[in-house]
């Protein structure tokens, strides 16, 4: 798989890549992957690497770099993107809109009469 180096800690020898499948990050460790490359990868390097998944998590256990800061980028518009914010409509001429709340105070639900013989 080829993937963009998004978080790096080259002290820890960890990462966090996005991948091509635009499916889970994938989390590089030394602890998963025994060969790395003498300098460690930065932020934005381009790897190609091999997945396995381990308790629903995707760690890498083999990799190399195909490009230096290729997708730094990437990282950087990922920095940038903001919370989306509300749309703003003009609702002045729609009708009243309430809001649904769960009142702890409310009658049950009734049971159906062929449950109540069940459970009698």
């Amino acid at each position: 798989m080829i993937g963009v180096i998004l978080w790096s800690d080259p002290a820890a020898e960890k990462a966090v890549i996005w991948c091509e499948d635009h499916g889970d990050l994938a989390f590089l460790s030394r602890a998963e992957c025994k060969v790395l490359p003498d300098a460690f990868f930065d932020v934005g390097d381009m790897v190609e690497f091999d997945v396995f998944a381990e308790r629903n998590v995707r760690k890498v256990n083999r990799v190399s770099r195909l490009a230096q800061s290729f997708g730094r980028s990437l990282t950087g518009h990922l920095e940038q993107t903001r919370k989306p914010q509300r749309a703003r409509v003009d609702v002045s001429d729609s009708a009243e809109i309430i809001p649904f709340r769960l009142n702890p105070g409310a009658r049950p639900i009734p049971v159906p009469v062929a449950d109540q013989r069940r459970r009698g």
